[in-house]
């Protein structure tokens, strides 16, 4: 069953029934609290929640065989498994079930709603990977179920192929009142490149799986033939262990829009993150959500793998909404906000702490890079220091650039440049099987261009711990 509405509008209640549930029902979750000698009968205030331990995928997820995460031990409670890309080294399979799906379909029809795709014959272009990767096949699911309850709705589910996009909108599109186009927003950037894709079509844009700037919404708003109409734009936070978490809205992005400009405004609601961060708003009643300590995000989800407390290591805070109004007051902005649910949240995502770079959404892991740099081939040659950023050229393409230190008296050598791209792709290739359908379609495209750099290089000075993450965008 969906959670019942929630008094509590910060989803307390609903995260408290998810715990009892789970510590009756789940067996590896009874002994998570057996092991940590917590008894489940003591947990019944804020307080008494807050202090549960955490969970993660080394301590619960890898710890315990897939049937004891789902309820009463059985493995078909899994109704369907999703991968996640194997970009922490190997993939970890997720079940989802009914209830999953069910807020898919509600958390996709107010965002199709917003985009006008409940007014008029709509056709959703799906651009995400299909396959065992959750955004294909979640989004595929949610749109059919949409037209079943009678949406004026079609999907076609090309996938990450630019010229199977491309002969979709051309021939299809014009037969629609409105086109959204669905994908992982560098691809959709590739897709809108070519002159007149878009020509005649009345194109709405929904993106997942990384941050997007607000220069670079416009530069693909345009691409779209909506130049200033970025309500016309939404991008999702999610995750394949969570699915979907949040979703912009018309007036997330205008809030974020004037952050940018404000800078007040901006260090009250994301600090002094360089990069503005993804801001979203989320439903409490499908998701509890705090920050702990350290600005860690804990998720509390009645998933098929019920989670309590679960770190997936991205960072944020999180606004209800008189906090978010009393920020736009004392920043001088008018507090309209248009939530989509009366007990909607916000939530703003500063990244990971155990991704190097995203890259056409591929999450890209320092261990990866390090184990590249460990090949025999290169050890006498670098020290193993880098620094990995994804870029924009000046066309808003994206750019993966891979930065290594050389040993002392090592000399620049494009051959060696060459070699480290080669042994880059082959690692990410063997660890990842997103980068390696990235790369299966996308060839020289999806490759790092390699910088060396000389071993008293000023950007590898004075680091008491190096760290190679960090984004642009």
């Amino acid at each position: 069953m969906l959670p019942n509405p929630l008094s509590d509008t910060s989803g307390l209640p609903g995260a408290l029934r998810v715990f009892r549930d789970a510590a009756e029902h789940v067996p590896a979750y009874r002994d998570f609290l057996r092991v940590h000698g917590i008894a489940p009968g003591d947990i019944r205030t804020a307080a008494d929640f807050a202090a549960l331990p955490p969970l993660t995928k080394q301590n619960y997820i890898a710890a315990y065989p897939a049937h004891q995460l789902l309820p009463h031990g059985r493995i078909t409670g899994a109704e369907t498994w999703s991968a996640s890309s194997g970009s922490s080294g190997e993939p970890t399979y997720w079940a989802r079930g009914p209830v999953a799906l069910r807020q898919s379909i509600e958390l996709h029809r107010r965002i199709l709603r917003g985009l006008g795709a409940d007014r008029r014959p709509t056709l959703v272009v799906i651009g995400f990977a299909m396959g065992s990767w959750i955004g294909g096949t979640y989004t595929y699911q949610a749109i059919t179920a949409l037209h079943r309850r009678g949406f004026p709705i079609s999907a076609i589910t090309p996938g990450v192929d630019v010229a199977a996009v491309r002969a979709a909108l051309r021939s299809l599109g014009p037969q629609y009142g409105r086109v959204v186009l669905a994908g992982y927003p560098p691809f959709l950037r590739d897709v809108l490149d070519e002159p007149g894709v878009a020509d005649g079509l009345d194109l709405r844009v929904l993106m997942a799986g990384e941050n997007i700037g607000e220069p670079w919404r416009d530069h693909l708003l345009e691409l779209a033939g909506k130049p200033g109409r970025p309500e016309v734009s939404t991008l999702i936070y999610g995750t394949a262990d969570l699915g979907m978490i949040g979703h912009e809205t018309v007036s997330t992005i205008a809030v974020r829009r004037r952050a940018e400009q404000l800078p007040s405004l901006r260090r009250r609601l994301f600090g002094t993150a360089g990069v503005l961060p993804t801001f979203v708003e989320y439903d409490p009643g499908y998701r509890y959500v705090e920050p702990d300590p350290s600005g860690a995000l804990l998720f509390t989800a009645h998933n098929a793998i019920p989670l309590v407390r679960y770190r997936i290591n991205d960072e944020g805070a999180v606004f209800g909404q008189p906090e978010l109004r009393a920020a736009l007051r004392e920043a001088g902005c008018p507090p309209a906000l248009r939530a989509t649910t009366r007990s909607a949240r916000y939530l703003v995502l500063n990244g990971r702490t155990d991704v190097a770079a995203t890259f056409y959404s591929v999450k890209i892991t320092p261990e990866a890079i390090r184990a590249a740099l460990a090949d025999a081939g290169l050890v006498r040659t670098l020290t193993g220091k880098y620094l990995l950023d994804s870029v924009a050229d000046e066309r808003f393409r994206p750019e993966l650039v891979l930065r290594v230190q050389l040993r002392p008296g090592v000399r620049p050598d494009p051959a060696l440049a060459a070699l480290v791209g080669k042994t880059t792709v082959a690692t990410l290739c063997r660890v990842s099987s997103e980068y390696r359908e990235l790369h299966r379609v996308s060839g020289e495209r999806a490759e790092p261009t390699v910088l060396l750099d000389d071993f008293d290089s000023p950007r590898y000075r004075y680091r008491i711990k190096h760290r190679p993450m960090r984004q642009v965008a």
